[in-house]
């Protein structure tokens, strides 16, 4: 069955986010400052200094990565469904599952080994990208290529409820609201095993989640569903996705100004800097509406034109976004090792940046071509 041609404006916005992911790498691993953001830890206060005005503006454009890679990789999930239809459900429920195992493998084959060379290279006694630096060793780290492979996993065995639009629908509206619903009144309660891994950020023993696995699933959900709408009438949806995600936007901002449901933390003063500053680990209901709504609207603004520079420049890059987020750790990890243990400004950082991405562009051209080159039926696709 030949495949119809990938969506550009997804491919665009998903090679943006990813751009985006890069300078916040650069800021843990090679600027070594970097925010943190746990409802039940530390949470980043903004001072008034230009220092803290650009740490904040490159934490809130990059807060958009997390979100879009899950909701994107359930998007691209139902349109494999949707172009494979000459697959039986155990063959597409075999490949997503596999697909799921693969990037957990990777996780702590691949991923997990680039940080801890982040981790060790650092000699500012912080800790890159957020990790703890004290307490438990970390025997099994819930990072977001793991979680992302969970909920793929997931999704594999949700294959008869993802026929069913308003399940669906309602599954992820759950998961998405489950810190407001579920998480304890006092953060510094003890917290188990399972409940760590499925909605506390945080650490219990050996055990360290940075992205529980049940808000998480819902954006990934949303994201399935947006994908089938892509499938059904693209046209429409491609439309219908800019007055989503301001839908979404304006939502965010009225339950930030109320404070309360949705939150997780209010704001600790009245400065706008603490109004922007939302809580990622777990992700609040507010964190997620705001960071899917930039998302859908970079999406359009992206789809408008794909064939300009940017539109262009974004596509190539994602094309290949695992091959780019494990590249891109890798490389800037060593950098920041060998060449900044002490750390720089954010200007040097910016310049390593935009010298690193002539390599994983080339990176992530070789990788597209590969695949392209490869049978529908390769196991190459799994990537």
């Amino acid at each position: 069955m030949t495949q119809p041609a990938r969506i550009a404006g997804m491919d665009a916005a998903r090679g943006a986010i990813m751009l985006i992911m890069a300078t916040d790498h650069v800021n843990a691993l090679v600027v070594r400052r970097h925010s943190a953001e746990f409802w039940a830890g530390s949470w980043t206060h903004y001072g008034d200094t230009l220092a803290d005005r650009i740490q904040l503006g490159f934490r809130i454009f990059s807060d958009l990565c997390a979100p879009g890679f899950f909701f994107w990789m359930g998007s691209g999930i139902a349109l494999l469904a949707a172009r494979r239809t000459d697959w039986p459900h155990g063959r597409l429920r075999t490949h997503t599952l596999l697909r799921g195992i693969l990037l957990i493998a990777l996780s702590w084959f691949v991923e997990v080994p680039a940080w801890l060379v982040g981790i060790h290279g650092d000699h500012t006694g912080g800790s890159p990208g957020g990790w703890p630096g004290a307490g438990p060793a970390i025997r099994l780290p819930i990072t977001v290529l793991t979680a992302l492979g969970l909920c793929t996993i997931l999704l594999a065995l949700f294959q008869p409820l993802l026929r069913r639009r308003i399940a669906m629908a309602c599954l992820a509206v759950f998961c998405a609201l489950s810190p407001s619903l579920f998480l304890p009144d006092d953060p510094r309660s003890p917290t188990g095993m399972l409940a760590r891994l499925g909605l506390v950020a945080g650490q219990t023993g050996g055990l360290y989640v940075e992205y529980p696995v049940l808000p998480w699933l819902g954006v990934t959900l949303f994201g399935h569903l947006f994908g089938q709408c892509l499938a059904r009438q693209p046209g429409r949806t491609l439309q219908a996705s800019l007055w989503i995600g301001v839908g979404c936007l304006l939502l965010s901002l009225m339950l930030r100004w109320h404070g309360t449901f949705g939150n997780l933390r209010p704001p600790r003063d009245g400065s706008w800097r603490e109004f922007l500053n939302l809580v990622k680990y777990p992700p609040s209901p507010v964190f997620v509406l705001s960071m899917l709504g930039g998302t859908l609207c970079l999406f359009r603004a992206l789809s408008h034109d794909p064939e300009n520079r940017l539109a262009r420049l974004c596509i190539g890059f994602g094309r290949a976004p695992l091959a780019f987020y494990l590249g891109h750790l890798w490389l800037f990890a060593i950098i920041g090792a060998a060449f900044f243990p002490f750390g720089t400004d954010y200007a040097t950082g910016l310049l390593v940046w935009l010298v690193g991405l002539g390599p994983l562009y080339w990176l992530c051209a070789t990788f597209a071509r590969i695949r392209r080159a490869q049978s529908a039926t390769s196991w190459f696709h799994l990537f």
